[in-house]
């Protein structure tokens, strides 16, 4: 069982780009450096179950080093060390045997050509409200997280930066694949009445040009730094205190027997992450119909594109109810709500529905 266990990751590792330094072989997996081998003749003699006490990789840097956690595995004449998180580009790291050091390895840099782009920031409008809630980072590639509070910064008139606008959230809030990050302003600035909102005041004020900067300092997982800086520039409108109105939003159907979008505008711009996520046409038959949805510009728009052609009948555009405008107000209750305010509408419903008709195109 051993032996097979050897043999499995022997070639396992086999099939690796490997790039040798000064005796230790890397290993890359996508880009990423995921392991290395050891020659098993740099050790004198060892046994197999005191492999992980007998050495251990460390950053290479001044001062103990803690040892990096992984697993050692025996594998054709060689000791192999996985790290749980894969190396990082432009670091130097050791391999100590007991108490001294044995070799050092340096994983380089990822060509500069390949380097992250940050992609777009939401929401896109120049002109936002002073209540504005969230701000969408999206990447080209995975970012390394708990960065945000170094490298994006918020100035006020071009000249002064804004301390504190942001939430510190460890861990911060990305999407699964680490390529959006959401960046939330602080919501008890925002909520007046709350402590925060009276000893900072609010993150953002009225009629003030703001530039959110985005550094090209940031690395992705891989180390690499993105290509250039980016910078957002926009000023503020007075506040929003309305939830969204579905009622008020316009549908224009495509015709049947084919499979261009309907078209849905909202009249102001929305969350642009939950507007992939909330909207849903259902067929005659209370199915959700598989398709591709598109966010329009400035998020004031969305187009939803059929799998198949439309069928002549009714259809039903859904709409969760967790569903904000870009303060926070959602379907059912505004973010801010004044609670001596007793004609301001709130509800519990799930979702919204709007229907519309798919006709038969006329025949001539």
């Amino acid at each position: 069982m051993q032996s097979l266990i050897f043999f499995v990751f022997a070639g396992f590792f086999a099939c690796r780009q490997s790039t040798e330094t000064t005796g230790v072989s890397i290993h890359w997996r996508d880009q990423r450096a995921t392991g290395i081998s050891i020659p098993q003749n740099r050790i004198a003699s060892f046994s197999p179950d005191s492999i992980s006490q007998l050495l251990t990789v460390r950053l290479a840097k001044t001062g103990a080093q803690p040892a990096i956690l992984g697993e050692y595995q025996l594998a054709d004449n060689a000791i192999i060390f996985e790290p749980l998180i894969p190396f990082t580009r432009g670091l130097r790291y050791e391999v100590w045997l007991r108490n001294q050091r044995l070799d050092g390895f340096e994983i380089p840099l990822a060509d500069p050509k390949d380097a992250p782009e940050l992609l777009a920031v939401y929401p896109s409008p120049d002109s936002l409200p002073d209540n504005l809630l969230k701000i969408y980072l999206r990447f080209s590639r995975p970012m390394r997280e708990g960065q945000s509070q170094k490298y994006v910064a918020l100035l006020k008139n071009r000249t002064d930066t804004v301390p504190g606008v942001f939430l510190d959230l460890q861990p911060e809030l990305w999407n699964p694949d680490r390529t959006m990050l959401t960046l939330w302003l602080d919501p008890g600035r925002i909520k007046r009445d709350l402590q925060p909102n009276k000893r900072l005041g609010v993150p953002l004020q009225k009629s003030v040009h703001y530039q959110l900067v985005v550094s090209n300092s940031w690395p992705d997982q891989q180390g690499t730094k993105l290509t250039k800086a980016f910078t957002k520039s926009f000023v503020t409108i007075p506040r929003d205190s309305l939830s969204p109105d579905p009622s008020r939003w316009q549908i224009t159907p495509p015709a049947a027997d084919g499979n261009q979008p309907v078209d849905i505008a909202f009249g102001e711009p929305l969350d642009y992450s939950l507007l992939t996520e909330t909207l849903h046409i259902i067929g005659e038959d209370g199915k959700s119909l598989p398709g591709e949805w598109r966010i329009g510009d400035e998020e004031k728009t969305a187009h939803f594109k059929p799998a198949q052609n439309w069928k002549p009948g009714r259809y039903t555009l859904r709409i969760e109810a967790r569903l904000e405008d870009l303060a926070g107000n959602n379907l059912n209750r505004p973010f801010d709500r004044d609670l001596t305010q007793k004609t301001v509408p709130v509800t519990s419903a799930s979702f919204f529905e709007r229907s519309f008709r798919i006709d038969q195109p006329s025949r001539q």
